[in-house]
């Protein structure tokens, strides 16, 4: 309709007075509308109750006066519509069939709808009542107007109505749709909807309609769409990749897939199998379109079976000859021959070669065209035709019939528009042939010893806790133990692929999809899950016989290499202390609770109930741990509670729809925000014009109870646009309180520097959330002590106040009067959820701004968000889904999804998909409820481009620059470790360094190291020392931690100080001006496991991307190119040096011989 109005008052110079009349004739119509439409509200709302009461089965008929006929008057026309009465703008295909007849002065009659925000639409011009030929004039249309005014209208009941139709355009803001009733044009802006629409989707429409009795069905006119969605969905639909052409993927199915809709970072290549949603199309020759496309498994050489059984001589038949062909041109015809051979003892007879889908195939039969004898033993040529029909990859099938069987085999075709684009699938070919084989899980701790620690009952003498416990707590949290049935499930079940399915069994709402109606069953199932599997892990602490120490007021533990075990101990966690001689069965069998107060470098310190501890005389004992449940209580309670305090809309939006009233009244013009009249200053003056939009959109806040997603790719300023955005709303809303809520500490303690360092706010006005393990184990920044305190969760009531400030500042046992008086709080998601049980009142917390979001589970972010009110609230989600997800350290878990942070989840939804057609100068995203950030701030252009075109549709911008900058200048002074070595450009920062070495696993651990990568980065690091670069420059990164201790052995044996070594995991989120990756990996064995498992780089390419993301000005990675190359992303990253002259080491394989060689 606004499309309408603009179009209108557009139209031409004469109609300029003309159109200004207009807007002060609406505003009055409009005035005297809503005063009638007051009165009319009550009758309405009567209406509805007596329609339900009446009859209470038919629930989607709706009555009121929001449907009715009246008579109006045409005062103007355009080419595509016009206006009514001088208030009622129509288009065109609102009088379709009688629009040429109009004129103005005819008096018509329209069908009208008001919907619940009170627009007015014209439905339908039904027909015309009186024809006016002459001029007339303004006073006399007027005067016709008002003599219609008091015509009373003809009110009809409405009904909500599912309605087939199929997409036959589709343009940015709108799609129009064929249906029964007629094409309709559908504003997306005004619908809600799940997916994104393309041309030939066969959709259902959630519409009202009109009720209309002189129908056999009712039905009379659509009045209004509300929710567009699939006619027809199969989800998670097992497809094989056919055909790869530039604009499609064909999958099996007789489905395809758009190129857009490919998921970043993932290419297709027959023969890759994949998950899908099926959505019923009509598009071309293809029934289904995919979409939600995940990767189940690559094409490490499924398509070398094809050739492999097919030569075997074992068979009856076998067949001969290359199975694959590259061709640079279309509209080719090009013979190929294979040899059929005879391998039985007697004739056989070929009756007929059959062409899957001949009409559309590029293959068709030379020869034999008819029936022919294959004499024992001997053997006979098989001759075909490729045509060269499409550009792109795809499977020409063909079958052989015998006497009694067939024999089904396929040709690869691949059709290239130019020599490189060959040469690349020809390396990529190369790389299928490497037949991967899937090898053994990693052995966990006997489930079958945790159960039965699990499963033993005796009385226990409580330690005593860190703090005395209190009474009153305003709110309590349940205990939400794991169910005794799932927990024998688990720790029972002897196979794992078993347990899988015993699981699906028993909770069939796992075999759907997640929703609100499954949502908290699902997420409770899964944190039962991840509880148990860390129960399982705590076994590895268990001890058969053990004594302890005194120390001062504690019993101390030794506990080997404590700092390095996994998983860690913390405080509150507890030690069950049992007599080993005691019987089973006898009351001497009790137990005795020491509670960690203290986590050392090799011992823990413990406190027992004064009657054991005193008594203690060096006795051993035998020795169970647990860890302390809090954490998954209060995951467990938000759950519980997200789904009827946050609703569907929240958790699975399907549709922006605006607020009446923005949060904030602030325009955005020239990088700078307008409040009213006063322009708003930034606190932060280095701001990019994305940045500053993203936070004028978070301010703004037009969206309604919809999460707001900052999208901060590596190095874009994703944090620094949190503390702006976190900075301006304490500013320009007085009334809000922020939570601020990230994965780690060091992301909290990240951000709490930032705020100090923009001395916007003062000490009292935010305050950094602490645990006491922080305090004990001496984490907290000294810069940072005195803005920390920790939360005493008892109310007043129960203890005076009871805070006690140290001498660094530091504020320890505040309460909720002291915590309340602050405007921002800082901490750790589960950190937060302490908050819960201090009982503020509904409204004390207004905004939640969660850092690092996509390394949150959904249970961990959901924490702080409900202690946000239900209405008139605000959260912010700052992350890369493209990046690590939380670690899961269940299978189970992870396989059914815990691993997909809310970031990430919501991503996939309508309102945040991407959709340039739609909004092409905001990055394809909706920018009131999404800002992706572009500007690279952290990389030379020869690092970033790389992780950028990977993975970030080659949208990011760099902006350091490769000449004059600190990192280029760097580059410059290292070239000389690269001697002799010459060539490469000086501003070249991305290196492979080739090493076909070996990759080991001990005895003793699943985890693998390589030492001749480990030796080779070894050496160069110290190449890099002698080239005056200080060891706080490099990062040394591995995916497994036993090259990790290989490195860090390397460096200690030889008594020099060591760089920064570690995994992906400690990498995420820090980078360094030098990062040398070692890849360890280089035997094909246990690569569809790793993938499988998020392990090591091949064929997991978040991990890669976080990898190759951390360096400033030179990157080096040290691997084997012949096994990286089978994987798409790494084969790039080779060639990219390759071509650049930067790849040293062994010689490169075949399949990724650059073009000059």
């Amino acid at each position: 309709m606004i499309s309408l109005f603009r179009t209108f008052f557009q139209h031409s110079k004469r109609d300029q007075q003309l159109n200004h009349d207009l807007f002060d004739l609406e505003n009055k119509f409009l005035d005297i509308e809503f005063n009638e439409q007051q009165c009319e509200n009550i009758e309405q709302c009567e209406d509805i109750n007596q329609a339900k009461s009446e009859d209470a089965l038919h629930i989607s008929e709706i009555s009121g006066k929001s449907c009715f006929n009246k008579k109006g008057v045409i005062t103007h026309l355009i080419d595509d519509g016009g206006v009514i009465d001088n208030a009622l703008p129509f288009d065109k295909q609102a009088a379709i069939d009688i629009f040429r007849d109009l004129h103005i002065g005819c008096v018509v009659e329209l069908l009208v709808y008001q919907n619940k925000k009170d627009v007015i639409k014209v439905v339908k011009i039904q027909k015309i009542l009186e024809q006016n030929w002459e001029n007339v004039s303004s006073a006399k249309l007027q005067k016709a107007v008002e003599s219609l005014k008091h015509e009373k209208p003809t009110y009809f009941n409405m009904q909500l109505r599912n309605i087939l139709g199929v997409i036959t355009e589709r343009q940015p803001n709108t799609i129009r749709v064929d249906t029964d009733y007629g094409e309709l044009s559908i504003e997306l802006d005004d619908i809600e909807l799940n997916f994104i629409p393309r041309t030939g989707d066969c959709i259902c429409l959630e519409c009202n309609v009109q009720m209309d009795e002189s129908y056999v069905d009712k039905q009379g006119e659509i009045l209004q769409v509300l929710k567009v969605f699939p006619a027809r969905l199969e989800s998670n639909q097992k497809c094989v990749v056919e055909r790869v052409f530039e604009s499609i993927v064909v999958l099996s199915k007789l489905a395809y897939i758009a190129a857009e809709d490919i998921p970043n970072g993932i290419e297709l290549h027959l023969g890759d199998i994949v998950r899908a949603d099926l959505i019923e199309s009509k598009s071309s020759k293809y029934t289904h379109r995919a979409i939600n496309l995940t990767v189940l498994e690559k094409n490490f050489g499924q398509m070398k079976n094809n050739a492999s059984s097919a030569s075997s001589n074992k068979l009856a038949v076998s067949i001969h000859g290359e199975d694959r062909f590259i061709f640079t041109e279309q509209w080719k015809k090009y013979a190929v021959s294979l040899i059929l051979k005879n391998n039985c003892n007697r004739t056989m007879q070929l009756r007929e070669i059959e062409i899957d889908h001949s009409a559309d195939s590029q293959l068709s039969v030379v020869e034999p065209l008819g029936s022919q004898f294959i004499e024992a033993g001997s053997q006979i040529s098989l001759i075909f035709e490729i045509h060269t029909k499409f550009i792109g990859e795809s499977k020409e099938t063909f079958t052989l019939i015998f006497e009694k069987f067939k024999v089904k085999r396929h040709l690869t075709v691949i059709v290239c528009e130019t020599e490189e684009e060959a040469k690349e699938a020809d390396r990529r070919l190369i790389a299928a042939k490497q037949l991967m084989s899937y090898g053994r899980t990693v052995d966990q701790r006997s489930r079958s010893y945790a159960n039965q620690v699990w499963s033993h009952k005796s009385a226990m003498v409580p330690g005593e806790g860190i703090h005395t416990k209190r009474r009153f707590i305003a709110v309590r949290i349940g205990s939400y133990d794991v169910p005794e049935k799932l927990r024998q499930m688990v720790l029972t079940t002897e196979r794992r692929t078993e347990l899988f399915e015993l699981l699906h069994s028993e909770y069939p709402f796992l075999k759907d999809n997640l929703s609100i109606q499954n949502y908290a069953q699902r997420f409770s199932l899964l944190l039962n899950l991840e509880e148990i599997e860390q129960f399982i892990n705590f076994r590895n602490y268990d001890r058969e016989r053990a004594h302890f120490q005194r120390d001062g007021e504690f019993l101390s533990l030794q506990i080997e290499n404590l700092s390095e075990r996994r998983p860690s101990l913390v405080l509150g966690d507890t030690v069950r202390a049992y007599n080993p001689w005691a019987d089973v069965n006898t009351k001497e069998n009790k137990s005795f609770e020491g509670v960690i107060h203290k986590v050392l470098l090799n011992r823990v310190l413990l406190k027992f109930n004064s009657n054991f501890q005193d008594k203690y005389n060096s006795e051993d004992y035998r020795l169970e741990f647990y860890f302390s449940r809090f954490s998954f209580r209060k995951q467990h309670y938000a759950i519980g509670r997200a789904q009827t305090h946050l609703g569907e809309k929240f958790l699975f939006p399907n549709k922006v729809t605006k607020k009446q009233h923005p949060q904030l009244e602030v325009t955005f013009k020239d990088d700078h925000m307008f409040l009213h009249d006063s322009k708003l200053e930034w606190f932060n003056k280095s701001l990019n014009s994305i940045q500053k939009r993203a936070v004028y959109n978070i301010l703004l806040g037009e969206a309604e109870n919809i999460p707001y997603v900052i999208f901060g790719p590596p190095g874009t300023g994703k944090t620094v646009t949190v503390v702006e955005a976190l900075l301006q709303l304490v500013r320009n809303l007085p009334g809000s309180r922020l939570l601020v809520g990230t994965p780690s500490n060091s992301s909290a303690d990240l951000i709490t520097k930032r705020i100090i360092d923009s001395k916007a706010l003062h000490q009292g006005d935010f305050i950094r959330l602490v645990s006491q393990n922080q305090i004990e184990k001496d984490l907290i920044p000294p810069e940072l002590m005195s803005y920390c305190a920790t939360m005493d969760i008892g109310s007043v009531d129960d203890s005076h106040d009871s805070m006690i400030t140290t001498e660094s500042g530091l504020k320890m046992r505040c309460q909720k009067k002291f915590l309340g008086q602050h405007r921002v709080f800082i901490s750790t998601c589960t950190t937060l959820g302490n908050l819960i049980q201090m009982g503020f009142p509904p409204g004390h917390i207004t905004h939640v701004l969660i850092d690092e979001a996509g390394q949150c589970t959904e249970s961990e972010t959901i924490i702080p968000i409900i202690l946000l009110p239900q209405l008139r609230h605000q959260v912010i989600l700052a992350g890369d889904p493209y990046q690590l997800q939380p670690i899961i350290i269940n299978k189970h878990a992870a396989k059914l999804g815990f691993g997909v942070s809310l970031l990430e989840r919501l991503l996939d939804r309508a309102p945040y998909r991407k959709d340039m057609q739609r909004f092409p100068t905001t990055a394809g995203h909706n920018p009131s409820v999404l800002t992706k950030l572009l500007n690279n701030y952290r990389a030379l252009p020869s690092i970033m481009s790389v992780y950028s075109k990977l993975f970030y549709d080659n949208e990011l911008i760099p902006m350091v620059c490769d000449q004059e900058s600190r990192e280029a200048k760097l580059l410059m002074k290292l070239q000389t470790v690269f001697e002799p070595h010459t060539g490469m450009p000086h501003s070249h920062g991305t290196f492979f360094y080739g090493i076909l070495g070996e990759n080991i696993q001990e005895s003793d651990s699943p985890s693998w190291h390589n030492p001749s990568e480990a030796g080779k980065i070894f050496m160069f690091t110290i190449e890099l020392y002698r080239g005056n670069v200080h060891p706080d420059q490099i990062g040394i990164l591995t995916p497994y931690a036993k090259q990790v201790k290989t490195l860090r052995n390397m460096f200690i044996g030889a008594d020099i100080t060591m760089p920064k070594i570690g995994s992906v995991e400690e990498f995420q989120g820090q980078e360094r001006d030098i990062m040398l990756i070692s890849t360890v990996r280089s035997s094909e064995s246990f690569l569809n496991s790793d993938s499988r498992l998020s392990l090591g780089f091949v064929g997991c390419n978040k991990r890669m991307n976080v990898a190759i993301s951390r360096a400033r000005c030179l990157m080096v990675v040290f691997g084997n190119p012949k096994l990286l190359s089978i994987d798409d992303s790494w084969r790039h990253l080779i060639l990219f040096c390759a071509n650049n002259n930067a790849y040293f080491g062994c010689e490169l394989p075949n399949l990724i011989t650059n073009e000059n060689e």
